[in-house]
């Protein structure tokens, strides 16, 4: 157990967090006290299930585009499925914005209230909601990269697993997951499923690594270079299990960043991260 603690129990590793998450907080309020145009779309009955929807701004992209239906980030939060909330992360839609890229941050219900599986669904619901939604919100269904952080890594990748006509949708133009877990049983020996309260059975379906088959035509999986050797190990495991189903996935190590700090490179244009969302959603 030791082991695993010190790979999965990161809040005693990186008392720096609180200062990296306000100044989120900060760009966050400010970002969506500029932008007038953004809004909240429920998807459930609980007040966590909410989708905040940043509009592309068409003017930004040229005439041209602005006729077009534009392409869309989905960004899905972290917080081991037990913390966090996903209006801390609307700084990251910022740039993209400006650029053409609508993007949807996608909140979800925490444990020990529900369980991953049930968060899953809660993500999936979202999804099809977008889909369905997508003429009303101009964006267009064909052009989707979905990205998520840490736990939002697992919810991202296990989407991807998920059959686009399900979600009402196509298969997904990219999935980024940063920072992920993707082999859950390893946290059942830590202190985080004491929230979590993930049984064996529930760990292994919930383990993206497990799955057969994704409906991504790729995955960039990115893990800071500064992370424990368990999320770095988990990158690396879950880009070949994904490579054995036949699924395009390459890694990418971020250097000097930490597991908190790596969101940076996605809210950026200056960072690999954030020019391959993009590359491939307006090439």
């Amino acid at each position: 157990m030791q082991k695993q603690e010190y790979n999965y129990s990161l809040r005693p590793r990186h008392p720096e967090r609180e200062s990296i998450y306000a100044d989120y907080r900060t760009r966050s309020e400010r970002f969506r006290s500029q932008l007038a145009d953004w809004k909240s779309i429920p998807y459930g009955a609980s007040e966590r299930c909410v989708i905040d929807w940043f509009p592309a701004q068409k003017e930004r992209a040229g005439a041209d585009a602005a006729q077009e239906p534009t392409p869309l980030l989905v960004f899905i939060h972290g917080g081991f499925w037990r913390a966090l909330d996903h209006r801390l992360f609307s700084c990251i839609a910022e740039e993209y914005v400006k650029r053409g890229i609508a993007v949807a941050m996608v909140g979800y219900q925490l444990a020990p209230a529900v369980r991953v599986t049930d968060i899953l669904e809660q993500v999936s619901n979202a999804m099809r909601l977008l889909n369905t939604q997508a003429k009303t919100l101009h964006f267009d269904p064909r052009r989707v990269c979905i990205s998520g952080h840490s736990a939002g890594g697992q919810l991202a990748a296990m989407l991807s697993g998920i059959p686009p006509e399900t979600l009402g949708g196509y298969p997904l133009v990219s999935v980024l997951p940063i920072s992920g877990v993707f082999s859950l049983s390893p946290l059942l020996l830590t202190t985080v499923n004491h929230d979590v309260r993930m049984t064996l059975d529930e760990a292994l379906r919930m383990s993206p690594s497990r799955l057969p088959r994704f409906y991504s035509k790729q995955f960039f999986v990115a893990v800071g270079e500064r992370e424990t050797e368990g999320f770095i190990q988990q990158s690396r495991d879950f880009v070949a299990a994904a490579q054995g189903t036949g699924a395009s996935a390459a890694l990418h190590i971020v250097s000097a960043r930490t597991h908190f700090d790596i969101l940076e490179e996605l809210a950026n244009p200056d960072f690999t991260l954030f020019q391959h969302v993009q590359e491939q959603l307006l090439t």
